[in-house]
C-alpha cells in the first residue's frame, strides 16, 4: 500500500473504473423504451451506466433512468435536453451526471439540474453560459465547463459565486484581465484553467489573489514577473505544465505558501534547485529526471514530502545526501538501487520510504533498508529470495510488500517475525503452511 500523497484531482478520475463496466455494449444503445430504461437502470446498480449513443430523451425515460443508483450516468450523446427530462434527472442519486453533448442550456434546466442530488455535474459542450444558469448551479460541488473558449466579465462574475469543491474551464485559452479579477473572487475551493498555455504578467498578478487552489498545469512557460505574481498566492499551486524554470522564477516560487506542484520540470539547475528547497509546503517534483549530489542536498534539507519519482538512478552522494531528509521520501522511478546506496537510504529518518520501481532488491540492500525506522514501500519486488526476506524482516514498522506474487515457507516465518504490520496483498502463490504462520501473526499481517 502506497502511504497517501497530498494531491489534487479531479473527482470525475473517482468513477473512472466503475464507468468501464457495461460501456461499450450500452453505449450502442441508439433508443430507449421506458420498461429498458428501467431494466438497465436496475442492472447497473452500483455501477457506473453509459448511454452516450442516445440523441433524444423523454422527460418519461428521463425519470426512468434517474433510479440508476451507481456512481455517475452519462448521456453525452444528448445535444439539447427538454425542461421536463432536466427534472427528472434531477432526481438522480449518483455522485456524478455527465451531459458534454449539450450545446445549449435553458435557465430554467440548469435550475432543475441544481437539484440533482449529486456533487458532480459536467456540461463540456457547452460553448456559452448564461449568468442565471451560473447563479442556479453555483452550490454544486464539482461544475465541468470546459467546452467555453471565450468568457465575458459577466459571466466571469457569475461564476464566481461558485461555491463548490471545483469549478473547471479547462477550454479556454486566452483570459481578458476583467474575467480574470472576476474569477480571482471564485467562491469554491479549486480554479481548473489547464487551456491556458501562456500567462500574461498582469493576469498572473490578478489570479494570485485567487484563495483556493489554483490549477495552470497548461502552462509551458512562465516569465520571471509571472513567477514573482504566482508566488503570492497561498493555497494549492499546479504549475506542472511547466518544462523549464529560471532561476529567477523559482527563487521567487520558494515563496509561495501552500501546495506546489512542478512535476513537468525534467532538469534544474543546482541554483533552481537550492531555491525551491526553501518552499515552506508540500513540493512535488515529479518529472525530475536527474538529481546531482548537490540537489540532492539541498533537498534534503526540506521537512514535508519530498516526491522525485522520475529520478531512475541515483549516485550514493545523492543518495548520502537524501539520508538526511526529515519527511516521506519517495524515489519510485528508481528501478536499481547499488548495495552503497542503499546503505544510505537506510538510514532516512523520515516516517516513509518508497522505492516501488525496484524489482529485486539483494540481500545486502535488503538488509541496509530493514534500518530503516519508518514505513518501508517497496510495490515494484515481484521476487525475493529467502535470505533477502530474512535481511527485510529485521525491519520495524509498516512494510509493503504487494507486488510479491511468491513467497518459500522459511520467508514467511521471517515475516512472521516481523516488528509491524507487513502487507502481502499481491501474493498468488504460497502453501497452507505459509498462509498459516503469517496468519497466527494477525491482524498485523495482510493477505489477499
Amino acid at each position: 500500500m502506497r502511504i497517501v500523497k497530498s494531491v489534487v484531482a479531479c473527482v470525475g478520475f473517482m468513477f473512472l473504473s466503475g464507468m468501464q463496466i457495461h460501456a461499450e455494449s450500452t453505449d450502442r444503445i441508439k433508443e430507449l423504451t421506458v420498461e429498458k430504461a428501467v431494466e438497465l437502470a436496475r442492472q447497473h446498480g452500483g455501477t457506473s451506466l453509459f448511454l452516450d449513443g442516445l440523441t433524444t430523451l423523454s422527460g418519461e425515460i428521463a425519470a426512468a433512468l434517474a433510479r440508476h443508483r451507481g456512481p455517475a450516468l452519462s448521456l453525452d450523446g444528448l445535444t439539447t435536453l427538454s425542461n421536463e427530462a432536466a427534472e427528472a434527472l434531477s432526481k438522480h442519486p449518483g455522485v456524478w451526471l455527465s451531459l458534454n453533448g449539450l450545446t445549449t442550456l435553458s435557465d430554467e434546466s440548469a435550475k432543475s439540474l441544481s437539484q440533482h442530488k449529486g456533487s458532480a455535474l459536467s456540461f463540456n459542450g457547452l460553448t456559452s453560459f448564461s449568468d442565471e444558469a451560473a447563479k442556479a448551479l453555483r452550490h454544486k460541488q464539482h461544475l465541468s465547463l470546459d467546452g467555453i473558449i471565450t468568457l465575458s466579465t459577466t459571466t466571469a462574475t457569475a461564476l464566481a459565486q461558485h461555491k463548490g469543491s471545483m469549478l473547471s474551464l479547462n477550454g479556454l485559452t486566452t483570459l481578458q484581465d476583467e474575467s480574470a479579477a472576476a474569477l480571482s473572487q471564485h467562491k469554491g475551493s479549486k480554479l481548473s484553467l489547464k487551456g491556458l498555455a501562456m500567462l500574461p504578467d498582469e493576469t498572473a498578478n490578478l489570479l494570485m489573489h485567487y484563495q483556493g487552489g489554483l490549477i495552470l498545469d497548461g502552462l509551458t512557460m512562465l516569465s520571471d514577473a509571472g513567477g514573482a505574481a504566482l508566488s503570492q498566492h497561498v493555497g494549492y499551486l499546479n504549475l506542472s505544465g511547466l518544462t523549464t524554470l529560471s532561476d529567477e522564477a523559482a527563487k521567487s516560487l520558494s515563496d509561495h505558501k501552500g501546495v506546489l506542484w512542478l512535476n513537468g520540470l525534467r532538469m534544474l539547475s543546482d541554483k533552481a534547485t537550492k531555491s525551491l528547497a526553501q518552499h515552506k509546503g508540500e513540493l512535488s517534483l515529479r518529472g525530475l529526471a536527474t538529481l546531482s549530489p548537490e540537489a540532492a542536498k539541498a533537498l534534503a534539507n526540506r521537512k514535508g514530502v519530498l516526491s522525485l519519482d522520475a529520478v531512475a538512478t541515483l549516485s550514493e552522494e545523492s543518495a548520502r545526501a537524501l539520508s538526511h531528509h526529515k519527511g516521506r521520501l519517495y524515489l519510485d522511478g528508481i528501478t536499481t538501487l547499488t548495495d552503497a546506496a542503499a546503505s544510505h537510504l537506510g538510514q532516512h529518518t523520515g516516517e516513509a520510504l518508497s522505492l516501488d520501481g525496484l524489482t529485486t532488491l539483494s540481500a545486502p540492500a535488503a538488509n541496509s533498508l530493514a534500518q530503516h525506522r519508518g514505513s518501508l514501500v517497496l510495490n515494484g519486488v515481484t521476487n525475493l529470495s529467502d535470505e533477502a526476506s530474512g535481511e527485510l524482516s529485521q525491519h520495524a514498522g509498516y512494510l509493503t510488500l504487494n507486488g510479491l506474487t511468491r513467497l518459500s515457507d522459511e520467508g514467511a516465518i521471517s515475516f512472521s517475525r516481523h516488528n509491524g504490520p507487513v502487507s502481502l496483498l499481491g501474493m498468488k502463490t504460497m502453501s497452507d503452511e505459509a498462509v498459516k504462520v503469517l496468519r497466527e501473526k494477525g491482524s498485523s499481517a495482510f493477505l489477499p
